[in-house]
């Protein structure tokens, strides 16, 4: 049971002008699309200007990071070349936003800030504590390493931020917390931001702090209230097309931000996705610092119309334009759901979360809508009952339905192309479905009903071909299904975990 419980209604405050934070820094906040401030920044800002010590919970999504950002931005003496403030994070992917935002929010007064994780080389973030960084966003372990070879001191270090921390202390790094935190003087500033907090965190939480201020925002209300939400059910090898279709019918202005359980997910998706007409990128755990932020200033910018990714990028993620949320695959539990679909409906904003359920994940789906205190309902996939191609014309190549079939509709086959250029009925309208000769499935699948009826610029055919070519042609291996022999209780998670992919994302 988490024992820190919404005590306080957040203030109505408009903007952040109600807080002294410098011209600057208001104009800064204001060019990354902010305007109203969240729960949790209208009641953390102001006990952290004040010199107090805070203890908040907030859920993912919510933007911690600014919250305790701007007021450290704005306190922070730029003419001090020395390390003034600690941000500690449980991942580097987690880390690097972090880093990236407090860059943003550094940049009008000159302040600068030095990342410093594993994974990197040592180098070039030694150099940059070296040439005075104000402000240090790392990881426990990396700092203790640092700090041991004699490159990092913190001596004059004024703020100790935790972010994260019911993640720090899931994956053990409290006893490196505990020694990071004897090494920073008596008299810092303690800052702790968490999603949740049991009772030997909270316990740590106090017994690092003086005096604290304690926030806990109600929870579920940024995941709630401002994303609409939905599930789509649909055969697995029909989710790439419903994504091309969402994607296409969506304004110039919207950006979608996709979820894969795995790296090899993300690549196989992204390899398919590049042959259409808008920019995509990918974005996991095996892209190397400088690759990492070169994806997320494009999506910042929003030169990239749609980011792949696993769920490194759901914690941390701090990009206010995204639309869409896609999970492209069943999140575990609603945890991981509502990490994921915080990243839309951002700072009072509307967004759009979408989950693609496939008859193998259909238990697991039901796991997390057994968790949910909301619900999810359930939408047609695109073109369920027939195509809409790129020209807004129904097409009549019926699209699979629901359970994977076409029914009686006068034409069988998909065709993956012909159907978004606009359903021009490129099978003949005599040729048979699958749902109504069902021997007729291999040939239907190729192209049409009937054997040979192959659309005339490919259809289904080249984009399977393409999808089944070996590993070393860029195909990849299929995910394996999770196993279906035992039917989980919808209040217990289903067995067999590694359905959603084990390895390191």
């Amino acid at each position: 049971m988490d024992p820190l419980h919404p005590t306080e209604t957040p203030p109505d405050i408009q903007d952040f002008h109600e807080w002294e934070l410098g011209d600057d820094l208001q104009n800064t906040i204001e060019e990354m699309g902010i305007s109203k401030p969240t729960p949790i920044q209208a009641l953390a800002i102001g006990p952290v200007l004040d010199g107090k010590d805070v203890i908040a919970k907030a859920e993912t999504g919510t933007g911690k990071t600014l919250a305790f950002g701007a007021p450290i931005m704005a306190r922070i003496d730029p003419d001090r070349a020395t390390v003034l403030a600690l941000i500690l994070s449980p991942t580097r992917e987690l880390a690097e936003q972090v880093a990236t935002v407090m860059a943003e929010l550094g940049k009008p007064r000159g302040l600068s800030v030095a990342l410093v994780v594993g994974g990197e080389p040592l180098g070039p973030q030694v150099e940059a504590i070296q040439n005075g960084a104000q402000v240090i966003v790392a990881t426990p372990g990396r700092v203790l390493d640092v700090y041991g070879q004699g490159f990092l001191k913190f001596p004059w270090t004024e703020y100790v931020v935790l972010d994260e921390a019911d993640k720090m202390l899931e994956i053990g790094f409290l006893d490196d917390v505990n020694k990071i935190l004897e090494k920073t003087p008596e008299e810092r500033q303690t800052l702790l931001f968490s999603a949740t907090f049991d009772t030997a965190l909270l316990r740590l939480a106090r017994s690092q702090t003086t005096d604290p201020v304690e926030i806990a925002t109600a929870s579920g209300l940024a995941t709630v209230d401002t994303i609409a939400q939905s599930h789509m059910r649909m055969p697995e090898e029909d989710r790439v097309l419903a994504l091309i279709r969402l994607v296409e019918r969506s304004s110039e202005e919207d950006v979608f931000l996709v979820f894969c359980d795995r790296r090899v997910d993300v690549d196989k998706l992204l390899r398919r996705m590049e042959r259409e007409t808008f920019s995509v990128k990918a974005l996991h755990g095996g892209y190397d610092q400088a690759a990492r932020f070169r994806v997320m200033s494009a999506f910042r910018e929003k030169t990239v119309k749609v980011l792949l990714a696993t769920d490194v990028a759901s914690r941390g993620l701090d990009v206010m334009h995204v639309s869409h949320v896609i999970n492209y695959d069943v999140p575990r539990d609603v945890s991981d759901y509502t990490h994921r679909i915080g990243r839309t409906g951002r700072a009072g904003q509307s967004g759009t979360a979408i989950t693609f359920v496939t008859p193998a994940k259909s238990r697991y789906w039901r796991f997390v809508e057994s968790q949910a205190t909301w619900e999810i309902p359930e939408e047609d996939a695109p073109g369920a009952g027939g195509g809409r191609g790129r020209d807004g014309a129904r097409g009549r190549d019926g699209a699979r339905g629901r359970g994977g079939e076409r029914g009686s509709r006068s034409a069988g086959g998909r065709g993956e192309r012909g159907e978004r250029r606009g359903g021009e009925g490129q099978r003949s309208t005599g040729e048979t479905g699958r749902g109504q000769r069902r021997s007729d499935k291999k040939s239907s699948e190729r192209g049409g009903g009937r054997r040979g009826g192959r659309s005339t610029d490919g259809g289904e055919a080249g984009s399977r071909r393409a999808e089944r070519r070996p590993r070393g042609a860029g195909g990849g291996k299929p995910q394996d299904s999770p196993r279906s022999a035992t039917k989980p209780s919808p209040k217990s998670p289903p067995p067999g975990s590694g359905g959603f992919g084990s390895g390191v994302n």
